[in-house]
């Protein structure tokens, strides 16, 4: 059974003066839960554009996106942002954090729209996160006060929280050096393996794309099988 499934996606964006310029052409892509996927593309690809369609931020405008079998032109606008704000995670290079919140209170926020037991306990459930991640004693910790790799592993707490069962990483690794990159790279593979979720990473990097099961190109917005090999 697929968790998403992308038939013939287009997406194509008007141009003042010029005509409609078309992103990505034609993509299809089969997301089975538990699978390791990896896409590598240059600058301009089309990957930025891809990670938004595969989390329900944007809409094809041609070809068909399912998940969980529903057809997502199907959802109102309300019941798409709910079922991503419950199925997705996302984790971004920049990390995106709250300047003057702390490290708890950036992995709360997304409890803030949850309901029941998880809203009343989401200060203890994002502790527990933190403390998943190695960040257990840094919970009171500004981001401005972590360093690179503390503020990626909060970004990635913060993904995870809800338990989602997708997770979109998008060049997770393109802000730090190798050696806390293949850490974060190694965190994201281990919780998304206890939590069972489906795990995309878009990247640049050959070494992180060599380490998933599926691998792809992007190439001037198509999408095909990558030659990047598993290193021995």
């Amino acid at each position: 059974m697929s968790l998403l499934r992308l038939e013939g996606v287009t997406k194509t964006v008007p141009i003042p003066d010029a005509e409609p310029l078309t992103i990505l052409h034609g993509v299809d892509l089969d997301v089975a839960p538990h699978d390791r996927i990896s896409v590598v593309g240059r600058s301009g690809s089309g990957k930025s554009t891809l990670l938004n369609i595969l989390g329900l931020l944007d809409s094809p405008t041609s070809g068909e996106l399912w998940f969980d079998d529903i057809p997502a032109a199907r959802l109102s606008s309300r019941r798409r942002d709910r079922l991503r704000g419950a199925s997705v995670g996302f984790v971004f290079q920049q990390f995106n954090l709250l300047q003057g919140r702390t490290a708890l209170e950036n992995v709360t926020t997304p409890l803030l729209y949850a309901s029941g037991r998880t809203f009343w306990r989401r200060r203890a459930i994002a502790a527990e996160m933190l403390d998943r991640v190695g960040l257990g004693h840094r919970l009171d910790a500004r981001p401005e006060l972590l360093s690179g790799g503390e503020q990626q592993r909060v970004a990635i707490a913060r993904a995870l929280v809800r338990g989602p069962r997708l997770i979109l990483a998008d060049e997770p690794t393109g802000a730090l050096d190798v050696e806390t990159g293949a850490t974060v790279i190694d965190l994201l593979d281990e919780v998304a393996t206890d939590n069972g979720a489906a795990l995309i990473v878009i990247t640049h990097d050959p070494a992180v794309a060599a380490r998933a099961d599926l691998r792809y190109r992007l190439d001037a917005g198509r999408l095909r099988p990558s030659d990047v090999e598993v290193a021995a």
